[in-house]
């Protein structure tokens, strides 16, 4: 074969380093892809760096055993990279289970190539250091082929239609790298595969820069969001939901206040935003009462002076619990003030009118309604007409009288009591 330094290294050097360059300037590439790919550009010049010393070094009399340890190495790379193409179409697949499997094939190439130092059955460098392959020289290419095949029957094999141009450009980086393999060995043609390589890359790369690629991105973001999103309702739920159980009297009564401040902030024309942190601030505004002994919560008696003085504790037991929360940094608002009175007579700070956080004074009323509606162990559920007689009484004092008129409005609209306790 004949060899040209130039040729052989100018198109993959400077491609390589070009599309590094420009992988590193797009950050939205998925962490993953982003690695895969610079694992794929290093594994590239590091193997053209060993390609070049097969070629030069039997000339300068080297030792034919570091030789043999340099066309083994390039064996393993390009297995490797051949691999690394796979990961890049099983890069959010969740067939594993092939992701494990494939990496026998590169093991089996690996212990294949590491032969050549203890058996000529591969290849061998005789005493004028030519290389020359054994009987089984082919293995390593029949290695590959593998490779290239999988690469084809699982671009074939992806479910989703809107990767139909994802299995054409896969397709066609199998094709480049089998035909660049195929004239380096059968053709004599040493330049061919660095460019394949190379070129496979940047056709690779000009997939993901697609805006199929960016409109997957950004679906599977929004899965994302709302699979967490799913996860945040259902751990605050459970949460709340066991610190109801601590009273059998107001089981349900934290999901009940979230569900009322929820529709009164939608009164209020509020944000769905405000909506949806209210409801996670109704939901949680008793968190504080886990802290409280059973004794006190479910006692059927009056309570003491000094046994009152216990739960009104819980407000700032739930504030503190809150309040370390970066994510929703105003969670701890309904759980700090919603005993707070309008006119500055409630606890735990005795502030007033527009100093109580509005979340506080929509929970507030939800939980004036809530407690009111509701079975206790001292009495039954007051009659609608009471709780709003008792709405209006406390307006203006307890109670923010702009939401407790909404809270009385959702009462006139709801003639057969459906928004008790049932």
């Amino acid at each position: 074969m004949c060899y040209d330094f130039l040729t052989i290294n100018f198109f993959p050097v400077i491609g390589s380093l070009f599309l590094f360059i420009f992988i590193w300037r797009n950050s939205y590439l998925e962490k993953n892809v982003r690695i895969i790919f610079y694992s794929l550009i290093v594994i590239d010049l590091v193997e053209l760096v060993t390609f070049n010393l097969e070629y030069v070094l039997p000339g300068t009399g080297c030792n034919s055993m570091f030789l043999t340890a340099m066309t083994c190495f390039g064996y393993i790379l390009r297995s490797i990279m051949l691999y690394l193409y796979i990961m890049l179409v099983l890069r959010d697949d969740s067939r594993m289970r092939v992701k494990y499997l494939l990496l026998v094939p590169l093991i089996i190439n690996a212990l294949f190539a590491a032969s050549g130092f203890f058996t000529d059955i591969a290849y061998n460098y005789d005493a004028n250091n030519e290389f020359h392959r054994g009987p089984l020289g082919w293995f390593p290419h029949i290695i590959m082929i593998f490779y290239l095949l999988t690469l084809v029957v699982l671009s074939l094999t992806q479910k989703k239609k809107k990767q139909r141009f994802e299995r054409l450009v896969i397709f066609l980086v199998a094709f480049l790298l089998t035909l660049g393999a195929f004239m380096e060995s059968f053709l004599s043609n040493l330049v061919v595969l660095r460019i394949a390589i190379v070129s496979a890359l940047f056709f690779y790369y000009m997939f993901f820069q697609t805006q199929i690629y960016k409109d997957d991105i950004a679906e599977k973001k929004l899965e994302q969001a709302q699979k967490l999103e799913k996860l945040s309702v259902q751990v605050v739920t459970a949460l709340a939901g066991t610190v109801d159980a601590k009273d059998k009297y107001t089981n349900g009564h934290s999901q009940r206040v979230a569900d009322y401040a929820k529709e009164i902030s939608r009164r209020l024309g509020k944000s769905e935003e405000f909506q949806q942190d209210i409801y996670f601030m109704g939901l949680l505004h008793d968190i504080g009462k886990i802290g409280i002994p059973d004794s006190i919560i479910n006692k059927k008696g009056k309570l003491t002076d000094e046994e009152y003085a216990v739960i009104k504790t819980h407000p700032a037991i739930g504030s503190d619990v809150l309040k370390n929360i970066t994510e929703m940094p105003n969670l701890n608002r309904g759980a700090r003030w919603h005993h707070e009175h309008y006119d500055g007579k409630g606890y735990p700070d005795g502030i007033s009118g527009d100093r109580i956080p509005l979340e506080a004074r929509i929970i507030s009323v939800a939980d004036a309604y809530d407690a009111m509606s509701s079975k206790r162990s001292y009495r039954d559920a007051l009659p609608q007409d009471k709780i709003r007689a008792e709405i209006i009484r406390v307006k203006g004092t307890q109670l923010d009288p702009k939401i407790a008129d909404i809270m009385v409005e959702m009462i006139d609209e709801d003639p057969d009591y459906m928004l008790r306790e049932h």
